[in-house]
């Protein structure tokens, strides 16, 4: 026999256990210039990691993000490379995070800010698709 006390444990079993299979936490995910024109899907609340190899001592850098509709820029921060050489390359890593759904285009432009009129020497291109988290309201 079960007593209330049973009963009302076996209950949030249950409820925890349905919850968990229709619940889907964010999820973070790392690209790279691999991923150039690519086109992600994601629910709102996940993030997004882009890993750029940049070499700032050539006057040149990724510039913050364009297009960046429904998604929110959280960080762009530089890093080393593997070597502590002068001139060696490091990256430039952009985290943003998927706010609302609606579709967005992501672009990263590689160039010398000083230099207004030239073209950027590299792009970096993302379609991406965001809609709402299973289960959420």
């Amino acid at each position: 026999m079960f007593s209330p006390r049973g009963s009302k444990a076996l209950a949030l079993f249950v409820f925890l256990f349905v919850y968990g299979l229709f619940a889907t936490p964010a999820k973070t995910l790392l690209l790279n210039e691999a991923d150039d024109n690519s086109h992600l899907c994601l629910y709102v609340g996940d993030l997004v990691s882009i890993k750029l190899v940049s070499n700032p001592t050539t006057g040149y850098s990724w510039g913050k993000p364009e297009n960046v509709a429904h998604l929110k820029l959280i960080s762009a921060q530089s890093e080393k490379g593997s070597t502590d050489r002068i001139g060696a390359a490091g990256f430039q890593v952009f985290s943003l995070k998927a706010m609302e759904a609606d579709e967005s285009k992501l672009v990263l432009s590689y160039a010398r800010p000083f230099e207004k009129n030239t073209p950027p020497a590299r792009t970096f291109h993302l379609s991406i698709t965001i809609e709402a988290r299973p289960g959420s309201k």
